[in-house]
C-alpha cells in the first residue's frame, strides 16, 4: 500500500481512502483545495500503477493503515474520508478503536451484506474491468443500474491496471462485510454522504445508524454513486472542509 502526503505535517491531518478499481488519482481535483491540512491519500493494494500488489481484504488494508498511522502520525487523525470500498475500510477503523480519528466521513460505505448477489455482482465487477482492459464499451443501462441514472462517466475514474483477483478480494471483502460491535463505541461526528440515485448506500446508512446514532446524513440530489466528487470536486472539497471545521458538525 502507498501513502501519498501533501501539504505541512504541522496541519491537522486528514486521510482520504479511494474505491474498488479506482486510485489516488481519484482525489487529485480536490487536492488544491484541501491545501490547509496535512493529506494522506491511501492508494490500496492492486491499485497501483507504481506498486505491485493484490487488494486481500478490508481487514488487510486497514492492519496497514493503523501502522501507518502509529508509526507517522502518532495513532492519531484529524479527518477520515473513505469513499465507496474505502468507506467500509474506514468503517473497520473507527470499530477496530486502534487508532484515534476526530471527524469521519463515509462517502457511499457499502456496509450490507449481499447475500445470494454476492457472486453475481462480484463477476459484474470483474466482467467491467475485463471490458475496460479490452477497450470493449460497457452498456450504459448496465453502469447507471448500478451506479446510479446520469453517472456512466464513473467509468472513466476505474483503473485498467487493476488486476481481476482484486477487484474479486474487494467485492467480495465489501458484500460479506460484517460490522463490528466495537463500531457503537465511536462516539465523534461521523456524516454519511449518498448520492439520491444510488440505492444501496441507502441501506448502509441505515444499518449503520443503528450503531452510530450521532451519525447525520448528507443526500446528494439527482447524483449518482461517486458522482459529485468526479463531477464537482471543488463543491465536494467545501463540503469536506465544512465538517472538518473545528467547531462544525454539519453535514
Amino acid at each position: 500500500m502507498r501513502f501519498l502526503t501533501y501539504g505541512q505535517k504541522s496541519n491537522r491531518s486528514l486521510m482520504l481512502i479511494h474505491g474498488m478499481a479506482n486510485t489516488s488519482s481519484l482525489f487529485d481535483d480536490i487536492l488544491p483545495f484541501l491545501t490547509d491540512y496535512f493529506v494522506i491519500v491511501c492508494e490500496l493494494d492492486g491499485h497501483s500503477d507504481q506498486e505491485q500488489g493484490t487488494f486481500i481484504s478490508v481487514s488487510d488494508s486497514s492492519e496497514k493503515i493503523e501502522q501507518y498511522v502509529n508509526e507517522h502520525l502518532d495513532g492519531s487523525l484529524y479527518g477520515l474520508l473513505g469513499f465507496s470500498l474505502g468507506g467500509t475500510i474506514a468503517t473497520e477503523l473507527i470499530s477496530r478503536g486502534r487508532i484515534k480519528v476526530e471527524k469521519t466521513i463515509l462517502d457511499a460505505a457499502f456496509t450490507i451484506r449481499m447475500g445470494i448477489m454476492t457472486y453475481p455482482f462480484k463477476f459484474v465487477f470483474q466482467g467491467s474491468i475485463w471490458c475496460i482492459k479490452k477497450g470493449v464499451p460497457i452498456p450504459k443501462a448496465l453502469v447507471e443500474s448500478i451506479m446510479g441514472k446520469g453517472n456512466s462517466g464513473i467509468v472513466n475514474t476505474l483503473y485498467k491496471g487493476v488486476s481481476l483477483q482484486s477487484v474479486g478480494n474487494a467485492a467480495l471483502s465489501c458484500y460479506k462485510y460484517k460490522i463490528k460491535e466495537g463500531l457503537r463505541e465511536y462516539k465523534n461526528p461521523i456524516v454519511f454522504w449518498h448520492g439520491e440515485n444510488e440505492p444501496y448506500p441507502v441501506k448502509s446508512a441505515k444499518l449503520l445508524k443503528q450503531y452510530l446514532p450521532q451519525m447525520k446524513k448528507r443526500v446528494y440530489k439527482n447524483m449518482g454513486h461517486g458522482q459529485i466528487l468526479h463531477e464537482y470536486p471543488r463543491a465536494y472539497a467545501k463540503r469536506i472542509r465544512s465538517f472538518m471545521k473545528e467547531n462544525g458538525s454539519g453535514c
